[in-house]
């Protein structure tokens, strides 16, 4: 089974975090700030966030997010997984309404993602926490969480992410690709991980584990 992020992950930047920074003015820079100071949690980043955003148009927002590119490998190695019936899941600290717009910008309808929900409501960003689970105290959507209650019996998971609302989800991974801010805290706690670029690097590792998983085990990583 296979878990990713989205933020600079399958997207190439950190749109969340452009998007409020861009319609704040550059006043959001702060609660990020203190969350990545674990001064607060993420809730209470995207709340204040949201809350130093200026009024927009559902335009401008689409607009402004509609300029975010995915990696371009991503879709190939979604293919893949439907093809090797390899369940793929986003799972994001982010929010669903950049999320599903780019990939559907990408041809890439159908995915099951598990974020934040964020919707305009009178010019507003509003924001709710549908996987929100208080036994986590940093996320609004605890990756870790999330991987336990989707896992299914026997089954090998692999977890893609690059920032630090992935750092839930490692003890849940069997094969873990980093990149980033992630990457460097696997080097420096000495977590095994699999370096990665872009999705062709996935890609290759995810077959790699294909191929030393015995044929007639195969399906025991679905």
């Amino acid at each position: 089974m296979i878990f990713c992020d989205f933020d600079g992950t399958v997207s190439l930047r950190d749109v969340g975090n452009r998007l409020f920074h861009h319609f704040s003015d550059g006043r959001s820079d702060e609660p990020v700030a203190s969350w990545r100071a674990d001064e607060i949690d993420s809730r209470q980043c995207l709340e204040q966030g949201a809350a130093l955003m200026r009024p927009i148009t559902e335009s401008e927002l689409f607009e402004f997010i509609d300029g975010f590119a995915i990696d371009p490998s991503f879709p190939a190695f979604a293919a893949f997984c439907r093809r090797e019936n390899l369940p793929l899941y986003i799972l994001s600290d982010g929010l669903d309404i950049y999320i599903t717009r780019l990939l559907e910008n990408n041809g890439l309808v159908g995915l099951p993602v598990m974020a934040n929900h964020g919707e305009l409501v009178d010019g507003r960003l509003r924001i709710s926490w549908p996987h929100y689970d208080p036994a986590c105290t940093a996320c609004a959507n605890c990756k870790g969480i999330q991987i336990r209650r989707l896992r299914r019996p026997g089954s090998t998971t692999v977890f893609i992410g690059d920032g630090k609302s992935d750092l839930c989800a490692l003890p849940e991974a069997d094969l873990l690709l980093a990149k980033g801010f992630l990457a460097d805290h696997c080097r420096h706690q000495g977590v095994p991980f699999v370096p990665f670029a872009s999705f062709a690097d996935v890609a290759a590792a995810v077959k790699n584990r294909l191929s030393l998983t015995p044929a007639n085990h195969k399906r025991s990583i679905s």
